[in-house]
């Protein structure tokens, strides 16, 4: 499903990824470990086609992911309603008024009606007990409260594919096991689940394997 072959990738001409291949198949759960600044980060970008290889190529069903193909609007529509991105940091993924509009946005720009998005929208408050959050900014919430409002946008977008950076980082200790759970639950699902982490625990439990970089 996912095939990344040979890539490369630098920041001012300081390489991050080097001749770096891996495959990853429908249903698997594979923990990116490493150091800072050795390159997880950027894997997952890579993978959600949010920047380029330099090198090498990466391969989504057999269709190489490039800046061209991207720019063809109705494929990039249909490839990020299948790959889900959780931002390391949320207030990097969360800019809409309120906890509803966050988890409305994707589905309105899937172009579903208005009751399905509304449907969407209140079966996942209700599932991340969030419902009495719907009206709050994003912005004033706690760190436990932006992170499930950050799964929540993704999970109104039901995508086979979760991609996580360091979803555990800074959290609670009631957050970090509700989350774990929650990936659990995703996983049962038969989702495909591709995340970083520095922490061992969660690599553990919920890996089938890990990739060191």
């Amino acid at each position: 499903m996912i095939e990344i072959n040979d890539i490369s990738y630098s920041y001012y001409k300081e390489a991050v990824l080097e001749h770096f291949s891996l495959n990853i198949k429908e249903g698997e759960a594979i923990a990116i470990c490493g150091d800072n600044g050795s390159g997880k980060s950027t894997l997952l970008k890579i993978i959600n086609g949010l920047i380029f290889p330099q090198n090498g190529s990466y391969r989504f069903e057999n269709i190489e992911i490039n800046e061209k193909q991207m720019e063809i609007a109705e494929f990039s529509k249909q490839f990020h309603q299948k790959i889900g991105f959780v931002w390391q940091n949320s207030d990097t993924q969360l800019f809409c008024s309120s906890v509803e509009e966050e988890l409305a946005f994707g589905p309105v720009q899937m172009g579903l009606s208005e009751e399905e998005i509304q449907k969407r929208v209140n079966d996942t408050l209700e599932l991340l007990d969030l419902s009495k959050l719907r009206n709050r900014p994003p912005y004033y919430l706690s760190g436990g409260g932006k992170k499930k409002t950050a799964i929540a946008s993704v999970l109104t977008m039901n995508p086979s594919i979760w991609t996580l950076d360091e979803p555990l980082s800074s959290l609670d200790r009631k957050t970090r096991e509700w989350l774990i759970e929650f990936f659990l639950a995703l996983k049962k699902a038969g989702k495909t689940i591709i995340f970083s982490s520095h922490e061992s625990n969660l690599v553990e439990i919920l890996a089938d394997r890990a990739i060191v970089l």
